[in-house]
Order: structure tokens, then C-alpha cells, then sequence
């Protein structure tokens, strides 16, 4: 591929930097990504703003524009996250199964034992 500006051949590595190493201006598909991803963070902004209305700037996520960059938290976080959210889900849902019978049928016998003992 050619430079649109100056016309140089560039090599595949001269293609994932943001300038031109001949006459040092920004190549256009990286000015095209830098300018997709300010609308993305500018359409993120907006929704994650709009539903959660007191979050601080510094909070709202940002999509970054490099090229190739790795996505942070990967891939492997967000499995990790998810299922430490289950393993607790499931805890809390063993914990209810198992205590709320047992609660429940303790006040059952006190009561039935108040009735008898009543009688």
C-alpha cells in the first residue's frame, strides 16, 4: 500500500504505526479509527451516563486507539468474573434451599408443640 499523502510504498509494519515514517502524516485508516472510536466513547458516554446518572468522568469506560491494541480486562477476566459470580449465586441459592426449609419447619414444631402443649 501507498501513502495517500506522499505516495511512499509502505511495508506491513510501516502500515501499524499512526504516521507516515516518510512524511510523517497520520495515515488515514488510523485517523478513520481514531475517529470511530471517539464516537463509540462518545455513544458509551452518553448511554452509561444517561442510566447511571452520578458516575464520575473518570469512570466511564474508554475504548483506546491504538492499533492491535490487547483487550484489557481479556477475555480470560470476564470468564473468571462470570463464573465467580455463579459459584456465589450458587452458594446463596444452596444457602436458602437448605436453611429456609429447616427454619421453616422449626417454627412449624413450635408451633405445633405450643398447640399441644396448650390443649
Amino acid at each position: 500500500m501507498n501513502c495517500e499523502t506522499c505516495g511512499a510504498t509502505l511495508s506491513l509494519d510501516d502500515m501499524t504505526r499512526p504516521n507516515c515514517p516518510y512524511c510523517k502524516n497520520v495515515l488515514k485508516h488510523h485517523a478513520r479509527a481514531a475517529e470511530h472510536a471517539a464516537l463509540v466513547n462518545k455513544v458509551l458516554d452518553d448511554r452509561i451516563r444517561a442510566q447511571y446518572p452520578g458516575m464520575p468522568p473518570g469512570q466511564v469506560p474508554q475504548i483506546g486507539y491504538g492499533f492491535g491494541a490487547p483487550m484489557t480486562p481479556g477475555f480470560q477476566q470476564f470468564q473468571a468474573d462470570q463464573v465467580g459470580n455463579a459459584v456465589k449465586r450458587a452458594a446463596w441459592i444452596t444457602v436458602v434451599a437448605v436453611v429456609v426449609p429447616i427454619v421453616m419447619m422449626l417454627i412449624i414444631g413450635g408451633v405445633m408443640v405450643a398447640v399441644f402443649l396448650l390443649r
